[in-house]
């Protein structure tokens, strides 16, 4: 990951902690390296666990989620994520074809433009 974590990674380990307990630094760590090694693809990974982020937080306002005990959610979200060459000839292909190119989350969007800017 560039050597840097991923904001999103962040967020995603805040799905874990339960709303009694907070979460212990061995347990995050564990939880942060195993996540990292789900996919080759970082772009593919971050794009993923903003989406299950945001899934699971709308869970939690409807009264429907409980704190993650695995990474099988994020690991359904990676199955249907397309990688960064996949997203990027998906693309080329739907200007070619006049369709309009998938909807992105507004987590998603707003995490792509914070990267954008950091890269200057």
């Amino acid at each position: 990951m560039r050597g840097t974590m991923p904001p999103s990674l962040l967020s995603y380990l805040t799905l874990f902690r339960s709303e009694k307990r907070a979460l212990s630094f061995e347990r995050a760590l564990k939880l942060a390296k195993e996540a990292l090694q789900l996919s080759a693809d970082p772009a593919q990974l971050e794009a993923a666990m903003a989406e299950t982020v945001e899934a699971m937080r709308t869970k939690r306002e409807q009264g429907q989620g409980t704190a993650l005990k695995n990474h099988n959610y994020l690991k359904k979200v990676l199955g249907s994520t397309p990688t960064a060459s996949a997203s990027t000839s998906a693309l080329v292909t739907s200007d070619d074809s006049g369709a309009r190119p998938a909807a992105r989350s507004k987590t998603a969007s707003a995490i792509g433009r914070l990267e954008n800017w950091k890269r200057g």
